[in-house]
């Protein structure tokens, strides 16, 4: 945390929104985001994938910017 005006926090605020891997960008909002994530790891063990596996996908596409297409 550091001390800003509002127009420094807002500017700054909107340039994390803008990028995908930024957990701001994503639409969905935290509770969604965790839902979305819940669903990825079900989907990834009832294709018999290992966690280490599913783990990895998720962070790849975090990575990628792709929050929104873990599957």
């Amino acid at each position: 945390m550091r001390l800003g005006t509002n127009a420094v926090n807002r500017t700054e605020c909107h340039l994390r929104r803008r990028n995908l891997a930024s957990p701001l960008a994503d639409v969905r909002g935290p509770a969604g985001r965790i839902r979305a994530v819940a669903a990825a790891v079900r989907t990834g063990l009832s294709r018999g994938h290992t966690t280490n596996q599913i783990e990895e996908r998720i962070r790849c596409a975090e990575d990628a910017g792709l929050p929104l297409t873990l599957w």
